[in-house]
């Protein structure tokens, strides 16, 4: 009998796991109930440094510098290997991906900083790195519900697991950007093929790039397994290279292990 209750015991655990790892449509939906001590989260202001360009060697694009709105908030972490406990650089960060849809990236201290958060929207904060490992979520592998209010900075430290499972992993290839110079204000359109992944591709297709700090949700097209958006350059945007790295997940938390990338050279 104690055997047969062990058995039932590891069943129901594996059945909660796949359901924690396919958060695709539910990305930004309200999350299972709150664990406590899951994460560190404080409505202190603090100071971050700013993110790092992405791995893309390209000239450098100017830092804006205008004033957060009033009706915003931050949030901030840091973001370390799960075993060794060592900070994690080059980590894409996702917030709010079907709504918000903000991005940025960790330095070489792990540490990252997401600037201009609606207030009172949901924020979910995803974390996706190269190179094998599984991504996380906010709202379903913590269980939080992020929320800021105006002027609010949120802590969100969380670990990423190393899976080197590369037969697990979504493909990505032949990503596309066109055209790829334009001015602020004028529209380009991001073109990615992605397919396969443990458990079928997830919706979580993207381009990102942390300088602009926007996030490109890439939609199914009439092509199979090609995926494309629109995205209009934000009218603040100064001249400079722009590299977007693109990237999906699947619905077994796997992660393409390269994100390939295309640069848009924004105008005066």
């Amino acid at each position: 009998m104690n055997q047969m209750m062990k058995i039932v015991t590891v069943l129901c655990c594996v059945v909660l796991g796949l359901v924690a790892c396919t958060s695709g449509e539910q990305g930004a939906q309200e999350p299972p109930e709150t664990k406590a001590n899951s994460s560190a989260a404080t409505s202190e202001a603090s100071k971050t440094s700013a993110p790092q360009a992405g791995n893309e060697e390209t000239t450098q694009a100017p830092t804006t510098t205008a004033q957060p709105p009033a009706n915003t908030g931050t949030i901030t972490g840091r973001v370390t290997d799960e075993d060794t406990g060592e900070p994690l650089s080059d980590v894409y960060l996702a917030v709010g991906w079907k709504s918000v849809q903000l991005t940025a990236i960790t330095d070489e201290n792990g540490r990252y900083t997401v600037p201009n958060v609606p207030a009172g929207e949901a924020a979910p904060v995803f974390g996706f790195h190269d190179g094998g490992y599984r991504y996380r979520a906010s709202s379903f592998d913590d269980g939080l519900d992020i929320m800021l209010k105006p002027g609010e900075t949120y802590t969100y430290d969380f670990s990423l697991t190393l899976l080197n499972e590369p037969e697990s992993e979504p493909e990505i290839s032949n990503p596309s950007l066109t055209p790829d110079t334009a001015a602020p204000g004028e529209t380009v359109t991001f073109e990615v093929t992605a397919s396969d992944g443990e458990g079928g591709l997830s919706p979580e297709i993207f381009a990102s790039n942390p300088q602009i700090g926007k996030l490109v949700l890439l939609e199914p097209t009439d092509q199979q397994d090609r995926y494309r958006a629109e995205f209009t350059i934000p009218a603040d945007t100064p001249p400079g290279d722009y590299p977007f790295a693109f990237f999906a997940a699947s619905n077994g938390c796997y992660v393409n292990s390269a994100f390939p990338g295309r640069t848009l050279s924004v105008t005066g």
